[in-house]
């Protein structure tokens, strides 16, 4: 675990750069959304199992309806604007918004669930799971 918030903010920061929380050289994505099994560097397992990106999901979901809250109420606002051309604007940026806060929640998540790991001790690399699933393989 990472024992300061300095630490935490140094994974945040890794995580959110689309780097490897670990070694911090290796990419996390192979594309714009899509996460590397490992990291191409270190070799640490960065999806652990099908369905993580769910509450990266969930996480960016809610904060794209209070962006969308608070831009509509600041439309309705300090515009006078009609609905119509409210709408016209406010779509195209709360969908700019999304993609480019996605890939941010799900590089966070890769470095949160690093530390918490790394805190409960389940910490692993590439290589032992792939030794541990060949000895269990030939059990």
């Amino acid at each position: 675990m990472v024992s300061d918030a300095s630490g935490l903010l140094t994974l945040l920061k890794r995580g959110v750069l689309r780097r490897c929380p670990v070694c911090a050289r290796g990419r996390i994505f192979r594309g714009f959304l899509r996460l590397r099994r490992t990291c191409d560097r270190c070799g640490w397992i960065l999806e652990r199992e099908p369905g993580t990106v769910t509450g990266s999901m969930y996480l960016v979901s809610v904060a794209t309806l209070v962006f969308a809250a608070l831009v509509f109420l600041a439309g309705w606002l300090l515009t006078d604007w009609p609905p119509g051309l409210q709408i016209a604007v406010g779509v195209p940026v709360l969908t700019l918004v999304s993609l480019v806060a996605l890939p941010v929640a799900r590089g966070a998540r890769v470095a949160i669930e690093y530390d918490t790991d790394v805190q409960t001790g389940e910490a692993r690399r590439a290589d032992y799971e792939e030794r541990a699933f060949e000895e269990f393989e030939g059990s």
